[in-house]
Formats: structure tokens, sequence, C-alpha cells
């Protein structure tokens, strides 16, 4: 707009100046037409030669019609000059308004990429606080993790220690204790080689006495047969004196029967006694050889209950009184016994079912 203007001015007082030049230079025309220059020649010395300059009016004239013409045409270059500027000017105005829109929209748009720059530099600023937040909490939760870890570290090395003296304890235990096993076997040992031999010696005194009580029993049974036969002989000889009546005598025969029959189940049954005792103790040897912790348990007793086929076969064996450990001992020693087969039917009948007391030896 100021260009504008600067180029108005400049045409405007190019136009004043042609203008005042023409007008000057018609001036002067009209000025010389009325001077007259006239030249005089003189025939005497000192005479002086006059110039003189005659003006056309016709040139005048059409020096000033080419002067109002080109008045007219300045005029008309004026007004077309000035069109032109007013042209321009209007141009120029609508191009600056045009610019003024674009440069308001540019503003519009500067402000509006401020103001989102504005958020972004806050949402930034948010987000970077956000992050500083996060990086203290994480710093924190990483503080925390890492005495956690410590913790877990130092507890871990305490329990490392703890279970290697632990280790060591236990060792040292196992140490000590197979020794004691081993002291224990060497004693287990010599306990067993020694109750074996007090075995075999009680075995071979039950076995004497069991001998002597089988002849015992045999000579019992011996002297029980001639007494007998002495009776029945001298029940022949009462007949023979009384002619045959005593034996045709009602109830006689069947008393005599009767006395004898008690005669023979009394001393019956003591035999039977001395077999039974026999073979008990025969029993309890042979559990005995397989109990190999009599030091553990003198003094003690446990009641057993054994039931065995007519072979000397074990088919049962329970614990019915005493100590426990020691009736648990006996029981594993009953059952790999070798019970030796009853002497017969008879004490077979009596032990089948029969309770007895065991302490070890």
């Amino acid at each position: 707009m100021r260009k504008l203007k600067e180029r108005k001015d400049k045409l405007n007082r190019s136009v004043i100046t042609s203008v005042v030049l023409h007008l000057l230079l018609v001036a002067l025309v009209i000025w010389g037409s009325f001077v007259t220059k006239s030249g005089l020649t003189g025939g005497g010395e000192g005479g002086q030669v006059i110039d003189a300059i005659m003006v056309d009016p016709n040139a005048m004239v059409e020096n000033f019609n080419q002067q109002q013409q080109q008045q007219a045409n300045a005029k008309q270059a004026q007004a077309q000059r000035e069109k032109k500027e007013k042209q321009q000017e209007e141009e120029l105005r609508q191009k600056e308004a045009r610019e003024q829109e674009r440069l308001k929209a540019i503003e519009e748009e500067r402000l509006k990429t401020e103001q989102k720059v504005d958020d972004q530099k806050k949402e930034a600023e948010e987000q970077q606080k956000q992050a500083q937040d996060a990086l203290k909490k994480a710093k924190e939760e990483q503080k925390i993790a890492e005495a956690a870890a410590a913790k877990a570290q130092a507890e871990k090395e305490n329990l490392i220690k703890e279970q290697a003296l632990a280790k060591k304890k236990s060792d040292e235990k196992a140490a000590a204790q197979q020794a004691a096993e081993e002291e224990k076997a060497k004693a287990e040992k010599a306990a067993q080689e020694k109750a074996a031999k007090a075995e075999a010696t009680k075995a071979e005194a039950a076995k004497a006495e069991a001998a002597k009580a089988e002849k015992a029993a045999k000579e019992k049974a011996a002297k029980e047969k001639a007494a007998k036969a002495a009776a029945k002989k001298q029940a022949n000889e009462v007949d023979d004196l009384l002619g045959g009546l005593a034996s045709n005598a009602p109830g006689t025969e069947s008393g005599g029967a009767s006395a004898a029959g008690q005669g023979g189940g009394k001393k019956s049954g003591t035999n039977s006694d001395g077999d039974m005792n026999g073979y008990i103790a025969q029993v309890r040897l042979a559990i005995q050889a397989k109990f190999y912790n009599a030091d553990m348990y003198r003094g003690k007793t446990c009641t057993l209950e054994i039931n065995i086929t007519d072979k000397g076969t074990l088919i049962s064996v329970n614990a019915v009184g005493g100590d426990d450990g020691l009736c648990q001992a006996a029981l594993a020693a009953a059952k790999q016994a070798r019970i030796p087969a009853p002497p017969s039917k008879s004490v077979w009948q009596q032990f089948k079912n029969t309770k007895l007391d065991f302490k070890p030896e």
C-alpha cells in the first residue's frame, strides 16, 4: 500500500513537471513572436550587422496544437495510468485482503499449532512426570525387591549352613549309630552264639529229660502191665477155686474191668502229663533257638497261644498277654521256629490250643 502511494505521488510530480515545462515553452514561443531582430548594413566605417529572426505563425499554431495534443495524450495517458493504478490498487487491495486472510489463516493455524504444541508440551510434561513417578516407584520397588532378595539370600545361606550343620550332625549320628549297630551286632552275634550253645545244652538236657521221662513211662507201663497180668491171674485162680462161680456172678467181671480201667486211666494220665511237660519244654527250646535279643528282655514274660497240626506245623500263634516288645519278638521267633511233632495224639490234643508262657533265657 505504501509503495503504491509512493508511485502515485511520483507520477503526479512527473505530470505537474511536464505541464509546467510545456507552459514555459508556449510562453517562450509567444514571446519570441513579438521580438523582431533586424540587421542593418552600413557603408561606412564602424557599421554594425543586425540579425533578425522571423517567426512563422503557422508553425507556432502547429507547435501549439502539438503541445495540446501532447497534453491531451498526457492527460489520456495520465487517466489510463490512474485507471490502471486504481485497477492495480484494487487488485493490490484484493491481494492484500487475500494476503490478510491468508495471514489470518496462518496466524490461526500458528495459534492452533502453538496450542497443540502447548498441549503436547503439557502432555509430554505430564507423561514425563508420570514416567518420573513410575521410575521413582520402580526404584523403590527395586529397592524393596533387592532388600527382599538380600534377606532371602541371607535366609538361604543360613538355611544352607543349618542344613550343612544338620547333615554333619546326622552324619556323625549315623556314624555313631553305625558304630553302635556294629557293636550291637557283635554283641548280638556273641549272644546268639552263647544262646545257641545254651539252647543246644538245654535241648540236650530236654532230650535227656524227655528220654528219661519216656523210660520212666515205659517202666511204669511195664509195671502196670505186670500188675494187670497178676490181677488177671489172681482172678483166674479165684474163678478156678470157686468152680467158675465167680466168673458167672453178676457184676464181678465188669467190676474188675472197672477197677482195672480206673487204675489204667490214672496211670495213663500220669504218663500223659510227663509227655506233655516234656513236649512243652521242647517247644520253648525251639522258639528260644530263633530268639536273638534275650538280654534286652530279661525278666519279662509273654503269653503265646499256639495252634499246631499233629505233625508240629504251626497253624497260628498269637500274643494274649505280657510285654509288648517281647511279644513282638517272640511272635517273630515262633513263626521261624522248627516246632517238633507231638509224641502222641493225646499230647497233640492237649497242646494244639495251649497257652505257653515264654521267658527269654
